[in-house]
């Protein structure tokens, strides 16, 4: 397991732009009104992220390895989750290069969603982000992560495509092994570069519902305008003033189209987030809230993102929450 100490979260900050290569003509260039037919770019992130000459233009002033105050001060222990339905992490040999989060044990006919995940760095280590992704499968949720475990050896980074492949998997039927996987309900979700990663995979693609993006905000105000293309709800979950997502974040917030419900959170750890404490840390427990809200219609989980005085609210957490177009 690639523990998520602050060194390796720097590393894979720092890969965050390196350019990979797609059967495409060149990298995006941005022009008010110009919408490329998908999100795919040489650029790892696609076309909502940036290049790597440009990397330290825009992250000089948040670097990547800042940590806060409620920042895990060691890595936590590996579990199953703390979820009724406890979760492994395994390969599939019928999705290559991805790792799959799910229960155990098929959880009869309870309806699971479906969640592609990117990496931070879009990295290709699939083991990277464990204790997060099994808190949320323990849940009832499958999910598709890119890369095999253990599979980064700094050598290249995660596609757009790759995330499509997942997705498509997932559409054939691939993962109804782990039991009744809802395909209506799939959730784009990522952590920095896998976060804008995560964008591009929403973008043009109606099979996503679902957008969950920790750390990360566009970092480039000439591509805010391809934020008239997400037509789905969003979820920023981010680190406070020290994070490199915080000021982009609080721009996409406001630029999103109007009616578009949006929720934005933001808890002091900068970017390295709480991933690695056990099951997740406060992170974890604010991901699957916000899913058993939103895909189980759970009264206890909506009060703890929206209600301040509720019980475990996230405001009791030292979160900072904003939202619009939430009754």
């Amino acid at each position: 397991m690639t523990l998520l100490s602050p060194a390796i979260f720097t590393k894979l900050s720092i890969l965050l732009l390196l350019p990979i290569v797609f059967a495409q003509d060149g990298e995006f260039q941005p022009k008010p009104g110009y919408f490329p037919a998908t999100g795919d770019d040489i650029n790892a992130g696609g076309i909502f992220c940036i290049s790597l000459r440009d990397y330290g233009k825009y992250t000089k002033d948040h670097p990547a390895g800042v940590t806060g105050s409620e920042s895990p001060k060691a890595p936590g222990a590996v579990t199953s989750g703390s979820g009724p339905y406890p979760a492994v992490m395994i390969s599939d040999p019928s999705l290559p290069n991805h790792t799959i989060y799910a229960p155990k044990t098929p959880p009869g006919d309870l309806s699971m969603p479906f969640i592609s995940w990117g990496n931070g760095g879009c990295g290709i280590d699939g083991a990277g982000y464990r204790n997060f992704l099994t808190e949320i499968a323990s849940w009832g949720y499958v999910i598709a992560a890119n890369g095999a475990i253990g599979g980064s050896d700094g050598s290249r980074q995660s596609k757009v495509q790759d995330r499509r492949d997942g997705i498509d998997w997932a559409m054939k039927g691939g993962a109804k092994k782990y039991g009744n996987v809802d395909t209506t309900r799939i959730v784009s979700m990522g952590y920095s570069c896998g976060g804008l990663e995560s964008m591009s995979v929403a973008y043009h693609d109606d099979r996503v519902k679902m957008l969950m993006l920790f750390n990360i905000g566009i970092f480039m105000d000439e591509k805010r305008y391809l934020l008239q293309e997400i037509k789905v709800p969003v979820a920023w979950f981010v680190g406070g003033p020290k994070d490199m997502g915080y000021l982009n974040s609080q721009k996409d917030y406001a630029l999103l189209p109007k009616t578009l419900p949006a929720y934005l959170a933001n808890l002091d750890t900068g970017h390295c987030g709480t991933f690695a404490a056990t099951n997740g840390g406060k992170e974890g427990k604010a991901a699957v809230a916000y899913l058993n809200w939103q895909y189980r219609n759970n009264a206890t989980s909506k009060a703890i993102l929206l209600d301040p005085k509720a019980h475990g609210s996230l405001v009791a957490d030292q979160w900072n929450v904003t939202y619009k177009n939430w009754a």
